[in-house]
């Protein structure tokens, strides 16, 4: 038994590629099991296209029963990992929609308990966003990690834009029209850039907002710790990203770290101790990352920020025949010293290189595969019709390169179902604009929130 946790880049693709693996090698007899809190795969680089409407959200999740055909699936929460003893605890819903804070249904009726064994068990449980210790930055910015963070955003910004068009003050307008994000790396840069194209479109729906957008604009700040944005890419496309940005109206505030987040206002402290507070309604974060706890409570070698640390075959220090990739695995760049960043791409190819460690090791002739950091491509997306990339050492940018980034993306996109569908999607956005439908009343679902709660409290 094969026994994956977690149905993100990791988890699904490192099923995918076990099932490949064992159709060509018929010697092999081994049951592949993956478990998921929700029964679909998310494409999170597309994410800040679902924020802009550019893509509409069901094209970017993809159904894991129907990709998977050859796994078997459980929509379950991991409620404990005891990898002495090579079995995985679940909670499962017992027929009910909803979850009270002692973990029961709806009905008062307890969830159902079930316990899996492995043989091999891969942990891809991601991640959670790291806020500051002792802040309460979560109850008051947003997030873009999964399909219901990108509805939440896009719902909250089109609310903005109706509110400011009827907003007599400007201050109050100010804040309405100010959208901070923390965090300079490809998803800050990335969602900065399709938010900046998508109120260059959209302004024109609101008259109040066209007739002063000169003065009082949709404005997109950055806000980077580090002396320069892009620190997955090297310096020179850095600087180049950085330059179109600002030709494009984008702020990027660098060497300043946020301390404060309210109603209304971001405050900030530079390196030099110089502090400043930006009106803004609207925060986005997308720095750092904190390991799921669970991943955190496994009995096996890990960093002090909790997250395991394998191998250069992907391998569990500590923990026999467990592997971890994505968010969940702590891997360190033996060029840079540091570990490789928690992109989706890297968990891709983890992903691949753990699935063929694993067959091999079924196979026992086999030598194990090291995992090495792709150097060979990199892109991002920077701006309208223009993105970036360096490509076998050498830097590019443009429309060519944006039109490369989406091919990558849209053949990486599982199911030709959904390329076809977001191919559809791009084309329609070259011809009309965006949907600026406001859906009053959208709340996020605390279903699974109280669920976890019930877990931890065990």
């Amino acid at each position: 038994k094969i026994l994956i946790l977690g149905g993100g880049f990791g988890g699904m693709y490192c099923a995918k590629k076990l099932e490949c693996l064992m159709a060509k090698r018929k010697n092999i007899d081994a049951e592949i099991i993956l478990v998921s809190r929700q029964n679909f795969f998310v494409f999170t680089p597309m994410l800040p296209q679902v924020v802009s409407g550019m893509i509409e959200s069901n094209h970017v999740v993809v159904p894991l029963r129907q990709v998977l055909k050859n796994t078997k699936f459980y929509e379950a929460e991991v409620a404990s990992i005891d990898v002495k003893k090579r079995k995985v605890n679940l909670w499962v819903e017992n027929n009910n929609n909803n979850y009270n804070d002692d973990g029961h249904g709806e009905n008062g009726s307890p969830l159902s308990d079930l316990t899996l064994d492995y043989d091999h068990l891969v942990i891809s449980l991601g991640s959670d966003t790291n806020f500051p210790k002792s802040s309460d930055f979560a109850h008051v910015v947003f997030t873009l990690k999964n399909l219901k963070d990108a509805l939440l955003l896009r719902n909250h910004i089109i609310d903005m834009l109706e509110r400011a068009d009827i907003e007599s003050d400007l201050d109050k307008r100010r804040q309405m029209l100010n959208f901070v994000i923390v965090g300079g790396g490809l998803s800050g840069v990335e969602t900065a850039a399709e938010l900046n194209a998508f109120f260059h479109k959209v302004v024109k729906y609101y008259p109040n907002l066209k007739a002063k957008f000169s003065e009082l604009p949709p404005h997109v700040t950055i806000i980077q710790s580090r002396d320069r944005i892009l620190p997955e890419l090297n310096s020179k496309l850095a600087t180049d990203t950085l330059q179109k940005m600002n030709q494009d109206g984008i702020s990027i505030i660098l060497n300043t770290k946020v301390i404060d987040v309210g109603k209304g206002f971001v405050r900030t402290v530079t390196k030099e101790g110089e502090h400043a507070t930006i009106p803004a309604n609207t925060v986005i974060w997308t720095v750092g990352i904190s390991p799921n706890p669970l991943t955190a409570s496994i009995a096996c070698e890990k960093m002090t920020s909790g997250r395991p640390v394998v191998d250069s075959f992907l391998h569990v220090k500590g923990c026999e025949n467990v592997w971890a990739v994505g968010d969940s695995a702590y891997i360190m760049d033996e060029i840079s010293g540091e570990p490789f960043p928690a992109t989706a791409q890297h968990a891709l190819r983890e992903a691949e290189v753990a699935a063929e460690n694993i067959v091999n090791s079924l196979e026992k002739n086999n030598g194990l595969r090291k995992f090495k950091y792709g150097r060979d491509a990199q892109m991002a997306l920077i701006g309208s019709k223009s993105a970036i990339a360096n490509i076998a050492g050498i830097n590019l940018s443009g429309f060519l390169i944006w039109c490369i980034w989406r091919a990558v993306y849209l053949k990486k996109l599982p199911m030709f179902k959904k390329r076809l569908r977001v191919a559809l999607d791009w084309i329609i956005d070259i011809f009309f604009d965006p949907d600026l439908t406001h859906l009053r009343g959208l709340k996020e679902d605390r279903k699974f929130e109280n669920h976890t709660k019930h877990i931890e409290s065990r």
